[in-house]
């Protein structure tokens, strides 16, 4: 039985069946849950390192990214030889309504039927959208995989299909590890059962590729973000949208590697293709200008990349708003030129800025934000302010030991630079 779809819990029980959660009015929790790629300063030693961009990649949907609406429940008053008049009316989230749904599936259907597991799959996905309900979703997904693995069987496919969902809720919840092993039996399922060139089998090859990218092991990530770009234009050609939007994960994967002139190459021919389709302000051509920005920082050419970035950071602040995860990046791009520039009182309060809206957004310890604290550090650094940064890299190396364990990569390095601003 794979670790990563069993339930987390002391005894690893099996239940039967799946109490749906309460709903927000009933159960309320306040922990915020969330996942967007990180990055790391490059290195300088024996003193703090460098800063680096954040490439970005188009969304790439999970199951769980798409935006769910809620509903009203009406109540009427039908009396014959009278007109209907409304009783009542209410406004029902769509975790509440699903939770609706769920319950009545299992009193009619029973607990494993197969319209109960996806209604109870549905439930999960509306959770994962509320701050603090990602660790319930997990849950859920785990319990759905593992009863449609049993009643289904492993290669079904609504049981892969809940196998990629719920590899996409433990990377959206910061379960780097777990997710790696997710993604790659449901990769591996999908490539067996549906072919490599299956649509769902290239989701999956993405979305491995953007865990491992997470877990400082872009080398790994970079063959497979090629495998699928190289079989997308075989089956689309050059300039479907599919084909568009791996172009730029390609490019952010080869930024990652450090493979800087390859990945400017690619993005000086791709920005244009996209402004012509979609207009310079599209989601698409934003997260393509973005790796652009971010190249243009790792070849030096800083005063090009600032006046890049600064117009991405203009465009995503009008289109997206101020505490998008999308923003957070152009703004972390935004000061990683300043502090290439070394103008350090300049990029402290914008990723004094970034650290809190990301910790609002996705909760304090997540990745993400565990990521713009340890950039927040390496700037107060180059500032002369280490006893400021000596906290926050105290506390960044407490949680990449919590989040990867001993050796990792970031891990590492935080300890590095600890030692440095500790030593005599």
């Amino acid at each position: 039985m794979a670790r990563w779809w069993r339930r987390r819990a002391a005894e690893d029980g099996e239940a039967v069946g799946a109490e749906p959660p309460r709903s927000r009015q009933e159960h309320e929790d306040g922990r915020e849950h969330g996942h967007e790629p990180g990055h790391e300063y490059g290195d300088r030693p024996p003193g703090p390192p460098q800063p680096g961009p954040d490439a970005q990649e188009p969304a790439h949907g999970s199951g769980n990214a798409r935006r769910l609406s809620g509903g009203r429940l009406t109540l009427t008053d039908v009396t014959e030889g009278r007109p209907e008049q409304e009783i009542i009316s209410v406004q029902l989230s769509a975790e509440e309504i699903r939770t609706m749904r769920a319950r009545s599936a299992i009193d009619t259907l029973g607990p494993e039927h197969p319209d109960t597991l996806v209604a109870l799959r549905e439930l999960a996905e509306a959770l994962l959208s509320v701050p603090g309900r990602g660790a319930e979703a997990v849950e859920l997904y785990q319990h759905v995989a593992r009863t449609q693995w049993t009643t289904l069987g492993e290669r079904h496919e609504e049981t892969l299909r809940t196998s990629a969902e719920l590899a996409g809720a433990l990377h959206t919840t910061g379960q780097l590890s777990l997710a790696e092993t997710a993604w790659r039996d449901t990769f591996r399922a999908q490539a067996e059962t549906l072919g490599r060139d299956h649509p769902d089998t290239l989701r999956s090859a993405t979305r491995l590729a953007a865990v491992l990218q997470d877990l400082g092991r872009a080398p790994e990530a970079e063959p497979l973000v090629g495998d699928v770009l190289a079989r997308r234009v075989r089956q689309l050609g050059r300039d479907h949208p599919d084909v568009l939007s791996t172009t730029n994960a390609h490019a952010a994967a080869l930024l990652k590697c450090g493979r800087h002139q390859e990945a400017e190459r690619i993005l000086r021919s791709l920005v244009p293709r996209l402004e012509d389709r979609y207009g310079r302000d599209h989601e698409k051509t934003i997260a393509a200008r973005s790796n652009l920005g971010a190249v243009l920082v790792r070849l030096d050419r800083h005063a090009e990349a600032e006046e890049q970035i600064r117009a991405v950071v203009r465009s995503t602040e009008a289109t997206l708003g101020p505490d998008h995860d999308t923003t957070f990046t152009a703004r972390n791009n935004l000061a990683a030129v300043l502090h290439a520039q070394e103008r350090y009182e300049d990029a402290v309060p914008v990723l004094r800025a970034i650290l809190a809206g990301r910790a609002a957004l996705h909760g304090d310890d997540h990745p993400i934000t565990v990521v713009t604290r340890d950039n927040l550090a390496n700037v107060l650094i180059d500032a002369g302010r280490h006893a400021e940064a000596a906290e926050l890299l105290d506390r960044c190396v407490h949680d990449y030991r919590r989040l990867h364990g001993p050796g990792h990569p970031r891990l590492r390095a935080a300890e590095e630079r600890l030692a440095w601003l500790r030593s005599p």
